[in-house]
Formats: structure tokens, sequence, C-alpha cells
């Protein structure tokens, strides 16, 4: 039973069962940290086509317009993990990736707003949205997915 357990969460071509409206995938993933969490959600861009990359360390590597020093924030801060997109699809979205137990920082929290309301669709995902990543890897995303938090 574990190894099928691993096997579901491992391999994405094994078939979902539901029970009460719910993926057990999705069951599974409930008290996932942030590692096992991004292996699903790269599983799920590849087996469906999406192309993306992850941002390590944005403070370290982004050089951005303003500074904590000057400005009392950078724009380089709170820049989400992921990128993905889909040339078939011509979509693109950015998402920040969370454990079950994951918060946003207040710098994360400014700059996903501000890149909202400039049109970028950005995503913030945790363990227990694992039918929605997997939705939006499948069918791409509609403007009311845009709209979750």
């Amino acid at each position: 039973m574990t190894l099928a357990i691993r096997r579901g969460l491992s391999y994405p071509s094994t078939r979902r069962l539901i029970t009460r409206g719910r993926s057990v995938r999705t069951m599974l993933l409930q008290g996932a940290g942030e590692e096992e969490f991004t292996r699903f959600v790269k599983g799920r861009a590849h087996y469906y086509g999406w192309r993306g990359y992850h941002l390590r360390d944005s403070e370290g590597v982004i050089e951005s317009v303003h500074t904590l020093r000057l400005d009392d924030f950078c724009d380089g801060l709170g820049v989400p993990d992921w990128r993905f997109w889909n040339e078939g699809l011509g979509q693109t979205f950015d998402a920040e990736l969370k454990g079950a137990s994951g918060v946003l920082s207040k710098y994360q929290k400014a700059l996903i707003a501000s890149l909202r309301k400039t049109g970028i669709a950005v995503f913030v995902w945790w363990p227990k949205d694992a039918d929605i990543v997997e939705r939006i890897f499948r069918y791409g995303y509609r403007q009311e997915d845009l709209c979750q938090t």
C-alpha cells in the first residue's frame, strides 16, 4: 500500500481516485512541505507540456530599481518562485509555492499584489490546492482562476 501511495505522487500517469469530490492525491498532499509540493507541481507541469524555471534566491540574484537601504522595500524581495509558460495555450504565469504550514512574507504579499494590478497572472499555491494546480496545467487558466489568493 505504501508503494502505491508513493507512486501516486511520483508518477503523473497514475490513475486518480476521487473520494467525496477530492482526489486521493490531494488528500495525501495536505501536510506536504514545500519541497514535496514543488516536486508535485513540477511533475504536473512537465506531464502537461508546460515549461518553467525557479528562482532560488531572489534577494541575492535579482537587481531591482528600489532598494531596502534607500526605499525601505526592494522589488527583488517577494518575487514568486516559479515562472511557467505553455506555447500551445499561449499562456504564462508566475507561481509562489508554499508548504502546508507556509506563509507569505510581507514582501511577497506586496509584490504579488503589485504584479496582479498590472495584469500579470500570479498564483499562490499550497498543497491543499493540488486539484487547482492539476486543472490549470491540464486546461490552462481562466480569468476567475486569477482571483484566488
